[in-house]
């Protein structure tokens, strides 16, 4: 829950220092209109409950929003409207954690294209090509934090925005594929 509640996703990381895009959960088409002006435009929408960005996706005025939150709306009863990172590297860690709190990262993975470009359109190449070392290292123990953090156990990846010249980060979304 704590990976697909947008609010209690900022709130957990936030618990251990792990940043998040700016962002308001939000029920209503008001709300998010009002969290859109706070923002400021363009902003990304997300639903909430869904997989693979289902729902999501850059919104550059009111009118664009109000008519993808109302068509979310229809299906979840939350959104996320958060700060819109174009030109950031987007990448991903596939991470493991047992009931014995092994915990790895079994790959990461970066999109050839920056954010703003939809992950299904563009290409992914694994391992990463152009993460330095402290870079690679930095977004893989925070990605172990945040996996005991939240006491995932199985599989699940962690995708991150990381600013292409400060190296600064957010932690986008996390997928989870719970074991028993």
């Amino acid at each position: 829950r704590n990976t697909e509640d947008r609010e209690l996703f900022v709130k957990c990381l936030r618990q251990i220092d792990v940043k998040t895009a700016r962002s308001r959960a939000v029920r209503t088409i008001e709300d998010a209109e009002k969290a859109a002006r706070e923002l400021g435009y363009p902003v990304m929408m997300r639903s909430a409950f869904a997989l693979g960005g289902e729902g999501s996706g850059v919104l550059r005025n009111v009118s664009e929003l109000r008519a993808r939150a109302e068509e979310a709306f229809r299906v979840t009863p939350q959104i996320l409207i958060e700060e819109y990172l174009e030109g950031w590297k987007e990448v991903e860690y596939e991470m493991v954690r047992d009931r014995a709190d092994n915990c790895i990262a079994v790959c990461n993975m970066e999109n050839v294209d920056p954010m703003g470009i939809h992950t299904g359109e563009s290409m992914v190449v694994a391992p990463s090509q152009t993460l330095s070392n402290e870079e690679y290292h930095h977004l893989r123990e925070i990605a172990i934090r945040t996996v005991r953090h939240l006491k995932i156990l199985g599989e699940c990846n962690i995708q991150y925005a990381l600013h292409p010249i400060t190296g600064d980060y957010r932690v986008i979304e996390i997928n989870a594929r719970l074991s028993r």
